[in-house]
């Protein structure tokens, strides 16, 4: 298989953790990319032009993070990133897109913030950063009850580590730990996972 992404230094993507967890990182042809220049090779495979994208092994691609997350985890036989057992599966999915939905806000605040001067929206740039807030204020309440490791739990510490990434190297999140200390000791515990670890090892700054 051939995975379509944008290797970041110090940093690990969702659909790395997955592929790590799922035992098939190893598996992957890995294919770094830049999808705003639209090389012929994403194109050709997504019509998008957004990474992640996947090429499984009889040509097919698949598109976006949701589905190649649950794809993967349906190619091994381990422990799965998505609960078998209905509640815990509703559950995992509840926390997944609320976390989705955070990082998509987020990301849309920064592309807001990049537009030249003049052409801003301090509007949305608000409006954005107020439905992060209350994102980071409701998993700071759930946090204590976060228990195993599921896919949910996993777009949330990609979410809270990309935030992290983002401040040091780019400047451009605010700080989301100060008061927030349940959900900040739980991402550091997950930091500390084998497949975050290799990855961070793999991809150093």
């Amino acid at each position: 298989m051939q995975l379509f992404y944008t290797p970041l230094a110090g940093y690990v993507h969702r659909v790395e953790i997955v592929a790590r967890e799922a035992g098939l990182w190893d598996d992957l042809t890995l294919v770094p990319t830049n999808p705003f220049e639209s090389p012929d090779a994403l194109v050709a495979a997504n019509p998008l032009s957004k990474v992640p994208t996947l090429i499984r092994d009889d040509g097919v691609s698949m598109f976006g993070g949701p589905v190649i997350y649950e794809y993967l985890d349906s190619l091994h036989d381990g422990p799965k990133l998505y609960p078998q057992d209905p509640a815990a599966r509703w559950d995992a999915l509840r926390l997944f897109g609320l976390s989705e939905g955070m990082f998509d806000a987020a990301d849309l605040r920064v592309v807001e913030l990049r537009r030249p001067e003049g052409e801003k929206s301090p509007f949305w740039i608000d409006r954005y950063q107020a439905a992060v807030t209350r994102c980071l204020d409701r998993l700071e309440q759930e946090a204590a009850g976060f228990e195993g490791f599921h896919i949910g739990l996993v777009s949330i510490a990609g979410a809270l580590l990309w935030f992290d990434w983002q401040r040091k190297h780019r400047g451009n999140q605010v700080d989301w730990r100060p008061g927030r200390p349940t959900l900040a000791a739980w991402v550091d515990t997950v930091r500390e996972r084998p497949s975050y670890r290799a990855g961070l090892e793999a991809n150093p700054e």
